[in-house]
């Protein structure tokens, strides 16, 4: 019986490993993106922020669904601040529908209302703050 004798070259060997562990990496990076993708950024719930106009508290409210933010609500305001801040009202209509749209508060505000729209933003990063996981 005769023995064979196998001739390994070191430079195929060294690129199977390369390669076997370029696989595994790949297969353990898809694994950890797809894992970590139904995980949402908030809690579920609606989550209260104050304002204070003329010296009385304005609830801003935020609710936050499954994986979004769903809707963002003023409370009304009360006549004496109604007259100090008239553009509240259409301001947190516009702005709450570009947060919905864009899922963040990062938006560009109208230059009609800078310092409303930035009272208002602050309000709504309050209450997300709370939602936050």
């Amino acid at each position: 019986m005769a023995s064979k004798i196998f001739v390994v070259k070191l430079k195929d060997v060294i690129k199977t490993g390369i390669f076997a562990v370029l696989g595994i990496i790949i297969i353990a990076a898809i694994i950890a993106f797809f894992s970590g993708s139904n995980k949402s950024a908030y809690k579920e719930g609606t989550y209260n922020s104050e304002i204070i106009l003329q010296g009385k508290s304005v609830a801003l409210s935020v609710t936050v669904g499954k994986n979004e933010i769903e809707s963002i609500s003023l409370e009304p305001l009360n006549e004496t601040q109604e007259v100090f801040y008239p553009t509240f009202n259409s301001c947190i209509d516009e702005i709450s529908q570009q947060v919905i749209e864009l899922q963040s508060t990062d938006i560009e505000l109208n230059k009609d209302y800078e310092v409303t729209g930035s009272i208002l933003l602050d309000a709504i990063d309050s209450a997300l703050a709370q939602a936050s996981r």
